[in-house]
C-alpha cells in the first residue's frame, strides 16, 4: 500500500495531433485504461485524471497540465504517473527542470510506466538522453507535418483551420468554404460603407448602433469558439482593427491566400506575419462575396487613407487630388471663419515646405464642378458612342501606360547606377582609411552620407520594380468601366459612391500665374478607373 497522507495521485494523459498522425502513444482512452490499471494494481489511492487531448508536447501551456501543476503547487499531489515519459512533454529544458528541481522541491514521485522510470528508485543519466531524443522526435515530426502543409498550400488548398468571417466550411467538403447566410451580408455592408467613403472607425460605430454582433461573439455562439478578444458583455463592440482586417482579406473576392503567417520554431506556437512576397495566392477557388469592382474601389479608398481635418470634416475628393509637378497629395484647407466657397486644395509638399514646390491652389467647389462635368461628359459619350469611345480610350490608355513605364524604367536605371556608384565609393573610402589618407572622423563623415543615400535609394528601387511589374500586367478593362456607367442613368451631383467608382485620381497643374487670384487659366486632368484620362 502506498501512503499518500490524503494527497492525490495525478494520472496525466496527453495526445497531440502530431502523435496521432504518426501513430504514436495510442488514444486518450487507451492511456486512461493503462494508468487506471497500474494505479489500482499498485495501490495508489485517490487517482485523478488530468487530460490534454490535441496538445503538442513542446508547449507546456496546456489546460490539463496547468491544472495538475496548480494542484502540485498547492501541495495536494504525492505522485504523477504517465504512460510513457514523452507524455509529460518533448521540450528537454522544461522536462529537465521538472525532474531535477520542481518535482523534488514538492516531494513528487514521478513514474513513466513504459519507460521504467520511477524517481522513488532513483533516476539514471540515460533519462536526459531520452529527453533529447523525445525533443528530436518532436522536431522531426514538426518538419514532416510542415512539409505536408506546405505542399497543400502550394496546391492552392486552404490550410487554415477556420473559415473567414462571412464564410463557413462546406459540409460536403471541409477543405472548401461557402458564403455564410448569416454573416456574408454583414461583410457586404462593410464593403459598401467603405466604398461610399467611410473609414473603419465610422463603420464600426454604425454596426454597433445597428446591434450587429461581432465576429468573435458570433463564433462563440455558433461553434463555442473562444478568442482572446472575446467579450460577451459587449457583443456589439466592433473595433476599427476588425473592420480594417475584413477590408483587406482577399478571400472575399474568391481568392485563397496561404502562408500569411509562420512559426519561427517548432517549440513556439506563436505565429508571426510573413512577408507579402511569401504569400501564395490562388484566384477563383471559391464563391466570392464581394465583386471585383467594389473590391478595387475599397482598396483605393484604403490606400488614400482619407482622414478628417482638425475640424472633423473631409471632402469627398480627399485622397484623390495630387500635384502635377511633385506628385504629392493635395491638402484640404479650411478654417472656421471661411464660407464653403473659400475652401481650397493646396499642394501637400508646398503646404509643409514652401521652398520645395508652388501652391497649385484650386477652389474645392470649382474642382467639384470640373469633376462632375467630366463624369457627365464621359458617361454620356460612353453610352452614345460606345465603340468609338472604347477605341479612343484604349489608344490613350495604352499610350499613357507606355509613357509611365518609360519614366519609371528610366528612374529605376538611374537609381541602380547610383547604388552601384555608392558601393564603389564605400570601397574607395575604406582603402583611403587603410592607407591612412583619411582620418577615422573623415571616413565616418563620408560613409554616413553614403549610407543615408543608400538607405533612401534601396526601398525606392524595390517600389519601382514592383510598380513596373504591375504596369506591365495592367490592361484596359472597358467592360468594367461600362458596367459602372450602366449603374448611373442621370448623374446630377457628386456623391462619395460616384466619386470612388469613377475616379482614379485628379491631377492639378499650377495656375498660369501662380499668385494671381483672378483672370488666370489652370489645367486639371481627371483620370478614370479602368480607362485612364479620356
Amino acid at each position: 500500500m502506498v501512503q499518500q497522507n490524503g494527497k492525490i495521485t495525478a494520472l496525466y494523459c496527453r495526445l497531440s495531433q502530431e502523435d496521432e498522425l504518426a501513430g504514436e502513444s495510442g488514444s486518450i482512452q487507451h492511456q486512461r485504461q493503462i494508468l487506471s490499471e497500474y494505479a489500482e494494481k499498485n495501490h495508489f489511492y485517490s487517482p485523478q485524471f488530468f487530460v490534454d487531448d490535441g496538445f503538442s508536447g513542446v508547449s507546456f501551456d496546456r489546460p490539463g497540465y496547468n491544472a495538475m501543476m496548480e494542484q502540485v503547487e498547492a501541495g495536494n499531489v504525492s505522485t504523477i504517473i504517465v504512460k510513457d515519459h514523452s507524455r509529460l512533454g518533448r521540450n528537454r529544458l522544461v522536462v529537465g527542470y521538472l525532474m531535477e528541481e520542481k518535482f523534488p522541491d514538492y516531494g513528487i514521485r514521478y513514474i513513466a510506466i513504459n519507460d521504467g522510470v520511477d524517481t522513488a528508485k532513483g533516476v539514471d543519466d540515460s533519462l536526459a538522453i531520452r529527453d533529447l531524443f523525445n525533443e528530436w522526435h518532436a522536431r522531426d515530426t514538426s518538419k514532416k507535418i510542415k512539409a505536408v502543409i506546405q505542399a497543400a498550400a502550394k496546391r492552392g488548398e486552404r490550410i487554415g483551420t477556420k473559415a473567414p468571417y462571412g464564410y463557413k466550411k462546406d459540409p460536403n467538403n471541409p477543405k472548401r468554404i461557402i458564403p455564410n447566410e448569416d454573416t456574408a451580408p454583414v461583410v457586404q455592408r462593410i464593403f459598401s460603407l467603405c466604398a461610399s467613403g467611410l473609414g473603419p472607425s465610422k463603420i464600426a460605430r454604425i454596426l454597433q448602433e445597428e446591434q450587429v454582433i461581432t465576429p468573435t461573439v458570433y463564433a462563440y455562439h455558433s461553434h463555442g469558439t473562444r478568442h482572446i478578444s472575446l467579450n460577451l458583455d459587449k457583443p456589439f463592440a466592433w473595433s476599427e482593427n476588425t473592420i480594417a482586417t475584413i477590408l483587406e482579406h482577399e478571400e472575399y473576392i474568391g481568392t485563397t491566400v496561404n502562408c500569411r503567417q509562420y512559426t519561427p520554431s517548432f517549440k513556439s506556437k506563436k505565429s508571426k506575419a510573413n512577408a507579402r512576397d511569401n504569400w501564395l495566392r490562388f484566384e477563383n477557388t471559391h464563391e466570392p462575396i464581394i465583386d471585383r469592382e467594389t473590391w478595387d474601389i475599397v482598396q483605393k479608398v484604403r490606400a488614400g487613407k482619407r482622414r478628417p481635418n482638425k475640424m472633423g470634416e473631409m471632402d469627398i475628393l480627399s485622397g484623390l487630388v495630387e500635384c502635377a509637378d511633385c506628385g504629392k497629395s493635395h491638402y484640404f484647407c479650411r478654417c472656421g471663419s471661411w464660407s464653403e466657397n473659400q475652401y481650397t486644395y493646396v499642394c501637400g509638399k508646398y503646404h509643409k515646405h514652401h521652398e520645395d514646390c508652388t501652391p497649385h491652389t484650386i477652389k474645392v467647389m470649382a474642382l467639384h464642378q470640373i469633376v462632375l462635368g467630366e463624369i457627365q461628359r464621359v458617361t454620356e459619350d460612353a453610352r452614345e458612342h460606345t465603340e468609338q469611345f472604347l477605341q479612343r480610350a484604349m489608344d490613350k490608355h495604352q499610350s499613357q501606360l507606355k509613357k509611365d513605364l518609360a519614366a519609371k524604367s528610366k528612374e529605376l536605371e538611374r537609381s541602380k547606377k547610383r547604388l552601384a556608384d555608392l558601393d564603389k565609393l564605400f570601397r574607395k573610402a575604406f582603402e583611403e582609411l587603410t592607407l591612412e589618407n583619411l582620418s577615422g572622423q573623415q571616413f565616418q563623415m563620408l560613409t554616413q552620407g553614403y549610407e543615408a543615400e543608400k538607405k533612401e535609394l534601396t526601398p525606392r528601387v524595390e517600389v519601382l520594380e514592383k510598380e513596373i511589374s504591375t504596369e506591365q500586367d495592367k490592361m484596359l478593362s472597358a467592360d468594367r468601366f461600362l458596367a459602372i456607367v450602366d449603374k448611373y442613368t442621370d448623374i446630377r451631383e457628386l456623391t462619395p459612391e460616384i466619386v470612388r467608382e469613377f475616379i482614379d485620381r485628379i491631377v492639378v497643374h499650377e495656375r498660369s500665374e501662380p499668385w494671381k487670384k483672378k483672370n488666370y487659366s489652370q489645367e486639371v486632368e481627371v483620370y478614370f478607373n479602368f480607362v485612364g484620362k479620356v
